[in-house]
């Protein structure tokens, strides 16, 4: 204290690849995202805590808003997948953690629906999940599906990053739920209807990417 010092929380700041690393995937899906018979999907996985997650609003500072705490530490763990082009979400979504066995089921549901298409391209970053071995294997023997991981640390570059903040503001931003199931039902709910954000979709979603430099850091 004598020397003027505070104790203070340390910020973390994102590491961001090079400009050109970037670049790199950029270009190189500006080229290939209207293929004919290509579906293009952003794909992360999402964890959804039955809890109140705290965050700004408007309001009356003399009377702020204040939430009970659930004592249930339950959660939802979501798989998705979302293509800017149609505006469709696909997502795997249970109380089950994300392995490599929910991977491939996931893997299976996305094939499932576009058995007409000439190849699936996922777009994803390197979750451990996604790397496993028998996941590899998998894919080895489904050529349709190939799968594109993104540069580390570039969530900047997939898309369904926003989907999921869109999702947290929706769902569990300042909002409480009392049991579990309402929880859950209210997820299921937005997931399954996302169609009711197409204006949100569209502004949000679109394929204008952030590019992230020493300044950002």
């Amino acid at each position: 204290k004598k020397k003027g010092l505070k104790c203070i929380k340390p910020k973390v700041k994102p590491c961001p690849n090079s400009l050109e690393e970037q670049m790199v995937f950029i270009n190189k899906y500006s080229e290939i995202r209207l293929f004919p018979g290509l579906e293009i999907f952003f794909l992360d996985g999402m964890h959804l805590v039955h809890q109140v997650r705290s965050s700004y609003y408007w309001g009356d500072p003399k009377n702020p808003r204040i939430f009970p705490a659930n004592s249930s530490r339950q959660r939802l763990n979501i798989l998705g997948a979302y293509n800017p082009r149609t505006m469709q979400l696909i997502h795997c979504t249970d109380e089950r953690n994300c392995d490599a066995t929910k991977v491939i089921e996931f893997f299976e549901q996305i094939l499932g629906q576009f058995s007409d298409a000439h190849s699936v391209v996922l777009i994803l970053d390197n979750a451990p999940y996604f790397r496993a071995r028998v996941v590899r294997s998998w894919l080895d023997e489904h050529p349709k599906l190939i799968c594109w991981f993104l540069p580390a640390y570039s969530p900047n570059l997939n898309l369904i990053e926003r989907f999921w903040r869109l999702a947290k503001n929706h769902l569990v931003n300042n909002i409480y739920y009392k049991h579990y199931k309402t929880f859950r039902c209210n997820v299921f709910r937005f997931l399954n209807n996302i169609d009711r954000f197409k204006d949100s979709l569209k502004s949000l979603m679109n394929e204008k990417f952030q590019i992230l430099n020493k300044k950002h850091a």
